[in-house]
């Protein structure tokens, strides 16, 4: 319980920070808003403002790495179901603060190369992790990877470019896994979790990629109502 409380108060406390260093270089919070999602802008004078980006991303993967969201038992389903599927030969994880994704897909998939991304300088401190910006494209990494899994998608300026990239990453006949919560919703957007969308707009917005398809939803974890959409790439 104490450790619960510990992880709220540094949560609250990193909102507030982050949303300090938006008004300082940006002014007022700026969000657009559609039916079934939001984004804030981080456009000034009609530029994008990519290093106060950057600088907030930073500032909120050092206030919360202690803190690990994803579930153990997610990753596990995740593995199994691609492992009825075919040969799972590596795996990329994208927005990983601590490494917890790596540490759990590595158990499930003990002979399987494993990595994930952090936008954050602290990348270097955790194995299996590479300081990059998930928006980027890394031709090292271009159709590799047979399963790409993230619940940090709604860190992105730019949701459209981030799944392009994503889906080149993946393997012919690979897996993206998207983890879907209340915390995704378009009303959870803020300065450090720019983007936010409901599922079927999610499912929408990332099955608009003609190489991607949406094959499955697992219904991971009723209690936080966590869903995960698979979508398969096309062989």
């Amino acid at each position: 319980m104490r450790k619960l409380r510990k992880s709220l108060r540094n949560l609250f406390r990193s909102k507030a920070q982050e949303k300090k260093i938006y008004q300082e270089k940006l002014g007022k919070v700026q969000v657009i808003s559609e039916r079934d999602f939001a984004l804030v802008s981080y456009e000034k004078d009609g530029a994008f403002d990519y290093e106060t980006y950057r600088q907030i991303q930073t500032e909120g993967n050092k206030r919360k790495l202690d803190g690990v969201f994803v579930q153990e038992d997610v990753i596990r389903e995740i593995a199994a179901y691609e492992q009825e599927h075919g040969h799972v030969r590596a795996v990329i994880c994208h927005g990983t603060r601590n490494g917890a994704e790596q540490r759990f897909f590595k158990a499930a998939l003990p002979d399987v190369s494993v990595i994930g991304t952090e936008i954050s300088d602290t990348a270097t401190q955790f194995p299996d992790t590479v300081e990059w910006d998930f928006h980027v494209m890394n031709e090292d990494w271009r159709d590799k990877f047979d399963i790409l899994y993230s619940n940090s998608w709604d860190h992105s300026y730019d949701p459209k470019l981030l799944f392009r990239v994503w889906s080149a990453c993946i393997a012919p006949g690979g897996l993206m896994a998207l983890e879907h919560s209340g915390r995704h919703e378009p009303k959870a957007v803020n300065p450090l979790d720019p983007f936010g969308v409901t599922f079927d707009g999610l499912v929408t917005l990332v099955a608009d990629n003609p190489n991607l398809a949406l094959e499955k939803i697992l219904d991971v974890s009723a209690k936080r109502q966590v869903r995960v959409a698979l979508f398969r790439k096309t062989a």
